[in-house]
């Protein structure tokens, strides 16, 4: 038994004994005259309603400290019992209450309206206890039960790797301390996994790689999985030479990388030309390259430098294979598409293009206005231009002559020029800073 426990139980028992023998002031003090209840405490009477209520206490106290010894089957039925009881007992009083004649019962009786004639409201009295009751049990069992919350949400973390936390702080009592202790344990393992050889494997991966897979990439492996990439490169217009190169640096530090964890995301290692990020779901990839564009232009306005940043999203199988620090290696032939996205970007100063295979598996209810920008030459893959990243005013134009533009595309890759020029010059001569109609402008000229 703690120190503190037999100080609380000193405490009690000194309390309780001495609120037993004062007890009668106390009783004295309530009175019953012509049915109204009414109080006169003595010195003596407050001093025995203080030692009552510090009684209470103590007991709540020790009585807490006996349920964290407990386990939680044994919990819930403890902390549940003096409330059955209490229950139990003042439905009795209220039904029994009506037979009852004397200078107690009756105040009782005239404070709770209830008659010997009509027994409505002790019926009412009854529900509103029951439903009390019942409001009480859901709160003690939230409370009782909230450890196993906790659990659940450290078991998911855990289930995608080693986390960073030196305790397990479960609350409730002792078995949940006996379960966070075995759940560290567990997380220690994973250092020892890694010292036996065993290759490091990122959350990404563990949530959504199969076993085969996972045990591929521990034993230094190379795994081919269909993912969707985003590429983003980020080009410092207003500074040159070491500066320009330190600042697009630390935009890729601050704003984009971080980024592809937030969203499920495996940030590549062996990327030389941009931030390449590999997702398992197409809504993950394109949520971060609309959220890297806010990020990168936000942050240019904060260090006051021109930027201008391109994303490129595409579906493709991505032979993957992880590094000794736990970061993915891909093929740089699996980037060959986003490459040639960025270029057609850079042309036509198009901020997010995302290709068919991205569209295709977005969910239904994903919100996203676009429009077809083009295809990739000699590859099948059909692109789209995303409005979200754009502001009101733009987004608003792009999105009126979306058809028109889509019209002036096709027959661009028909091979009607003449057609496309007039759809072309139509549309700049409302939105003259479209610079992919530009773009096709001037090709179809030539």
């Amino acid at each position: 038994m703690k120190t503190s426990t037999k100080i609380f139980l000193v405490l009690f028992a000194l309390t309780s004994v001495a609120s037993v023998v004062l007890f009668p002031h106390l009783s004295a003090a309530v009175k019953f005259e012509n049915a109204k209840l009414s109080f006169d405490f003595s010195p003596l009477g407050y001093t025995a309603l203080g030692l009552l209520v510090l009684s209470n206490l103590f007991g709540n106290v020790l009585y807490f400290k006996f349920l964290k010894t407990l386990s939680l089957n044994k919990v819930l039925f403890f902390s549940t019992l003096p409330l059955t009881i209490i229950y139990g007992i003042s439905l009795y009083c209220v039904a029994y209450l009506t037979n009852l004649n004397n200078a107690f019962a009756n105040s009782v009786k005239t404070l709770l309206n209830i008659t010997t004639k009509n027994h409505y409201n002790s019926l009412l009295w009854a529900v509103l206890l029951t439903i009390l009751y019942i409001l009480l049990l859901f709160i003690i069992y939230f409370v009782v039960t909230k450890p196993l919350y906790k659990m659940e949400k450290l078991l998911e973390r855990l289930g995608q790797g080693r986390i960073k936390e030196k305790k397990f702080r479960l609350g409730g009592g002792k078995q949940f301390a006996h379960i966070g202790l075995s759940l560290l344990k567990i997380n220690r393992k994973f250092d020892e996994g890694e010292e036996e050889g065993l290759q490091k494997i990122p959350k990404a991966l563990n949530k959504f790689a199969n076993k085969m897979e996972i045990e591929k990439l521990q034993n230094k492996q190379l795994v081919s999985r269909y993912g969707y990439l985003s590429l983003c490169v980020i080009q410092d217009v207003g500074a040159s030479g070491l500066k320009g190169n330190y600042q697009t640096l630390k935009l890729y530090m601050e704003a984009a990388q971080p980024l592809i964890k937030r969203f499920n995301g495996l940030g590549v290692d062996n990327c030389s030309f941009g931030c390449l990020g590999v997702f398992f779901r197409s809504q993950d990839a394109l949520d971060f390259s609309h959220a890297v564009c806010r990020a990168v232009k936000i942050k240019a306005k904060r260090i006051g430098c021109k930027i201008n940043c391109f994303v490129a999203v595409d579906g493709h199988k991505v032979c993957c294979l992880l590094n000794k620090n736990g970061k993915l290696l891909v093929n740089e032939e699996d980037t060959v598409a986003l490459s040639q996205i960025i270029d057609f970007s850079k042309k036509a100063d198009c901020c997010l293009i995302f290709s068919n295979a991205v569209l295709d598996a977005l969910p239904e209810n994903y919100f996203l206005k676009y429009r077809f920008i083009g295809a990739l030459t000699g590859q099948n893959v059909n692109c789209f231009e995303s409005l979200e990243v754009y502001n009101r005013h733009k987004r608003f134009l792009l999105d009126k002559n979306k058809q028109a533009f889509e019209k002036g595309v096709q027959f661009f890759y028909q091979g009607q020029q003449q057609r496309a020029k007039l759809i072309f010059e139509n549309l700049l001569k409302e939105n003259p800073n479209d610079k992919a109609a530009i773009l096709y402008l001037n090709q179809c000229e030539n």
